[in-house]
């Protein structure tokens, strides 16, 4: 079966090469010369490069010592009709070189494998640097052929790099979405992930990759879950250099996540004080504006670091909803419109310093803290009938709520590397404390049709205090052998204790009772001890890593359960080369998914009169088996990802009272459900100033099946969903982004979701020289706003609701930086200084 697939995926890149308008040059050597059927003369392979360098608008790095000797038999007509990777691999093949694409408008040139390790032993030169080393300048004795100017053409020794990088690279195990200069980069990280590939945010914010439970990651650091939404909300998007989108985590991740974001934030690299200052605004029915700010200092080993931001904005979130209770032949329907209006202020930070200890060591503190307060109107209407009849009541309740909430973070971190990067030890502890004090009032009053007053209910007020304590301690090693396999391996504490009370408290005679059955006061503690190992190599054609993580849980709430259990998470990458740029791969990966704590108490809590949210002591962890098959052809990425679930956590209605029509909601675990979907990621580049990023869900299947009111239920449906970036370089200095996005209705646990599609843009605008950036924004500027419909339907119990927010907006922000603007002497010590001496 594997021979009969890399046969099939084999022909089918050989027949994309030989499309019409894709021919290949047929070429034939002696030597260290190229001969071309029907050509004479030779030419050294240096100046083919510059001609080629003119033609296609590249640059190309190569060693001169490399190409120096070497000719080729050329005409300049053969141009016509290829592509410059086909031109490069008929021209570099035959005199045992290769390349590779450092970015959109950069190539390095170098000895192919074999001749390559000779040239080493020999000159003690090493080949060009990954795209990762070269950061836009080029070492010593390397050469750059450059576009003509005033038709001379030259080549030229220490230059820098003026490039653009692609909006999206795609690697085997990951999507590298770089937005250091995208014009969408601006307002939060929130809504720049949103044109992030294959990334979904939920009606609350919630972030998923590729359907699967995602740990968010700061400059490789973990974000705890209770303090996430702030911090993302606060992180200005212009902050943002690059956004690693891990498809294929390893055993080094927890095991609760199938996949992995990590979110890289801009950091100076340059020798002295530098710094930046960012302000955008935003108006949709309501307003929200920020200003933030950030200094890097370094000099030599020390790096000094710090950031801070202040944001205020009116948020809306608005439910509408219709719920069938009963059974009856004319059953009653209870409307449900409630809408909050948050006005926030928040404030965030972050401080750090690096200290180089000696050649090979790095130490590092992060202190990084969050305060935010959110406080507003939470009125709710209420109407009751019988279904096709008259209204018969009306509830209206002015409600407010008043939260404030902290968050910090204390990092520790240390880095040792050996031996030129084959032996690294990671070592970190961290220490989050968070808060949340929600207080909400509710006030009442019932209504017959004609308007008059039919009752005032007593009025209620709740207070939620939750206190969470993360303590993590992690380190990580990794040895690499001489015959390229590596080995990883870590160890990981985390210590959790969440304490939460909440307080019911009804009006009566002139005072505010407290009210037991709604009340609760809870305590959990909770450990995870996990340890992990990978062992990987790469061959000539072949890549394969394996990895097993093992987690012991431990888990307590005093008098209700006390939990131990043991899981083992493995992991498998395989990937086989068919050629430079094309491959397959396969991966399989297991999970957990855990229920966040507070819903394992059983805490109660009125969103309204109508509305009771519980907690479930009895709540069960989710488990899936992710199993993937792909292939990279060119610069396609193709994925097949079947998941399987047992377990899927999800809110279902668990108790109704007939008389009140109070509805009582819990988590619960659903018996079986999969998915299965098909992936793609294209770009294409129509010419030097168009290119395109598409990214979407070419098909996708989803089921599954559970239990509710102790009937069995199931669901499936076909789905899929699809984002394009269109990037028009507009001038040297503006550029202008386009994203066009269509989602299909799609389900999810036992409910029906609806879709939606819309048009983004943004304007990015070079000021200053390049030290300022202008942005213009504009979110669903073409289609009506996006709302998110939400179906259920159970034979007691069916509900038809639709969540807005105010996202139609328009956006403005600049940034400025000032400082050096030249790297002087940069010292940083990463391990493998021997090797960098010899470039």
């Amino acid at each position: 079966m594997r021979k009969f697939i890399l046969c099939l995926l084999l022909f089918f890149c050989k027949a994309v090469q030989a499309a019409p308008g894709s021919q290949t040059i047929h070429v034939h050597f002696a030597g260290n010369t190229v001969f071309n059927a029907g050509l004479q003369d030779s030419i050294p392979l240096t100046e083919v490069l510059k001609q080629v360098t003119a033609h296609y608008q590249v640059n190309f790095m190569y060693e001169e010592r490399n190409l120096s000797t070497k000719k080729v038999v050329f005409s300049a007509g053969k141009f016509a009709g290829q592509t410059l990777e086909q031109l490069l691999t008929a021209i570099l093949q035959p005199l045992h070189l290769s390349w590779s694409e450092i970015d959109a408008k950069n190539y390095s040139v170098y000895p192919s494998e074999g001749r390559l390790q000779q040239a080493q032993r020999d000159s003690g030169v090493i080949p060009p640097v990954s795209k990762q080393d070269t950061a836009g300048f080029l070492r010593p004795g390397w050469n750059l052929a450059v576009q003509p100017k005033d038709s001379v053409r030259e080549t030229l020794n220490e230059v820098k790099i003026i490039s653009r990088k692609a909006v999206v690279e795609t690697k085997s195990d990951r999507i590298i979405y770089n937005v250091a200069n995208s014009a969408m980069a601006v307002g939060n990280s929130i809504q720049l992930l949103k044109s992030a590939p294959f990334v979904k945010i939920s009606s609350d914010n919630t972030i998923s990759l590729q359907g699967k439970n995602t740990m968010i990651l700061i400059d490789n650091k973990p974000v705890s879950d209770a303090s996430l939404q702030n911090i993302l909300q606060t992180l200005p998007a212009a902050n943002i250099a690059q956004i690693e989108l891990i498809t294929h985590p390893s055993a080094k991740y927890d095991g609760t996540y199938g996949a992995v974001i990590n979110i890289i934030t801009k950091k100076s690299q340059i020798e002295g004080l530098t710094g930046n200052l960012a302000a955008d605004g935003s108006r949709g029915k309501y307003s929200a504006g920020n200003i933030n700010g950030g200094l890097t200092y370094k000099h030599r080993g020390l790096t000094l670091y710090g950031t801070s931001g202040l944001n205020v904005s009116d948020e809306l979130y608005q439910v509408q909803s219709e719920r069938v209770l009963g059974t009856d032949d004319v059953p009653d329907v209870l409307s449900n419109d409630w809408r909050r209006l948050s006005r926030s202020v928040m404030f965030s930070f972050q401080a750090g310093a690096d200290l180089e200890i000696g050649k090979n060591q790095t130490l590092g503190a992060i202190v990084s803290g969050g305060i935010y307060h959110f406080d507003g109107p939470w009125t709710t209407k209420n109407t009751i009938r019988k279904q096709g009849g008259a209204i018969d009541s009306v509830l209206y309740t002015d409600g407010t709520f008043d939260m404030p909430a902290s968050t910090f973070n204390y990092n520790l971190n240390y880095k040792f590397s050996a031996d030129s990067g084959k032996n690294e030890l990671t070592v970190l502890s961290t220490f989050t404390p968070w808060k949340r004090n929600i207080f909400q009032y509710f006030p009442s009053v019932l209504l017959n049709n004609a308007g008059d007053t039919l009752n005032v209910p007593a009025t209620y007020e709740t207070r939620n205090i939750t206190k969470i304590n993360l303590y993590i301690a992690q380190a990580d090693y990794s040895h690499t052998f001489d015959q390229q396999w590596k080995l990883e391996s870590g160890a990981k504490f985390q210590y959790t204790a969440s304490a939460n009370s909440n307080e019911y408290e009804s009006y009566g005679d002139g005072q505010f009772v407290n009210v037991p059955e709604y009340s609760n006061d809870n305590r959990l503690k909770e450990s995870i001890s996990g340890v992990y190992a990978i062992l990987s190599k790469d061959w000539k054609s072949d890549k394969l890593q394996m990895g097993l993580r093992v987690e012991q849980t431990r888990s307590s709430f005093v008098g209700n359960f006390d939990q131990n259990y043991f899981n083992a998470f493995p992991n498998l990458f395989y990937q086989h080369n068919l050629s430079q740029t094309d491959n397959i791969f396969l991966s399989f990966k297991r999970t957990i998914n855990r229920a966040p704590y507070y819903e394992l108490v059983p805490y109660a809590v009125f969103l309204n009169r109508y509305t009771v949210e519980q907690g479930n002591p009895l709540l069960k962890p989710s488990y899936d088996n992710i199993y993937t098959l792909g292939t990279a052809i060119r610069k396609m990425n193709v994925s097949v990802i079947y998941t399987s679930t047992r377990g899927m956590i999800a809110l279902f209605p668990v108790r109704q009272d007939q008389e009140s029509k109070l509805t009582y909601f819990s988590r619960r675990n659903l018996d079986r459900a999969s998915d299965y979907s098909v992936f793609l990621v294209f770009p294409l580049r129509f010419n030097s100033w168009w290119e395109t990023q598409n990214s979407g869900q070419a098909l996708g299947y989803n089921s599954a099946r559970g239990k509710v009111y102790e009937e069995d239920y199931s669901i499936n449906a076909f789905h899929s969903d699809f984002k394009s970036a269109n990037i028009f370089q507009l001038s040297k200095i503006m550029k202008l982004e386009v994203d066009l996005y269509y989602w299909t209705k799609y389900v999810q646990d036992l409910s029906r979701y609806s879709g939606y599609k819309n048009v983004d843009a943004a304007v990015l605008i070079d000021v200053f020289k390049g030290k300022g950036q202008l942005r213009l924004a504009g979110n669903q500027i073409v289609f009506k706003r996006n709302d998110f419909s939400i179906l259920k339907d159970f034979r007691t119990f069916s509900s038809a609701e639709r969540i807005n927010t105010d996202s139609r907006r328009v956006s403005v922000g600049f940034t400025y930086k000032f400082g050096k603007t030249t790297i002087k002497s940069p010292e940083k010590k990463l391990g493998n200084e021997e090797a960098m001496k010899r470039l």
